[in-house]
């Protein structure tokens, strides 16, 4: 059964330029986006992506921007697939809150984020954000 999730792409932008919330997973020492695992199978994926705990509360999607990602989880008992939607918004001022899951923060410029970020799935994802962001996507 694949595990369904969501997560949001927070950005702020600094005059021209502009940056995007980077978690670390305190496990596994990778660099990504808040997300998390729907509550329940009728949890609707917007209401996961928004409940996302970074201590920012509501915040407005962007209404065009909406990327799925599907993957093979490798885990110590068995591999597993994982479905992951992520939607984007413009964080309120302040920094992040961390949840127990994560142990660092960073605002990412695009060449910290493809440095960061270890999986091409999500430096494509980052790509994509920033496109919308600094105007060149949808």
């Amino acid at each position: 059964m694949t595990t369904l999730a969501s997560g949001i792409i927070l950005f702020r932008r600094e005059g021209a330029a502009a940056q995007l919330l980077l978690l670390r997973n305190r496990r596994s020492g990778h660099w990504g986006f808040p997300k998390g695992r729907r509550d329940a199978s009728d949890e609707h994926e917007v209401h996961t992506a928004l409940r996302e705990e970074t201590g920012y509360g509501a915040v407005a999607l962007h209404p065009a921007f909406r990327v799925e990602l599907s993957y093979l989880v490798r885990s110590a008992t068995a591999p597993y697939p994982k479905r992951v939607s992520y939607f984007l918004a413009e964080a309120p001022a302040g920094e992040p809150a961390l949840s127990e899951e994560h142990d660092r923060a960073t605002w990412a410029a695009p060449e910290q984020a493809e440095a960061l970020l270890a999986h091409a799935q999500m430096r494509d994802l980052a790509r994509a954000a920033f496109a919308v962001v600094l105007g060149a996507g949808p």
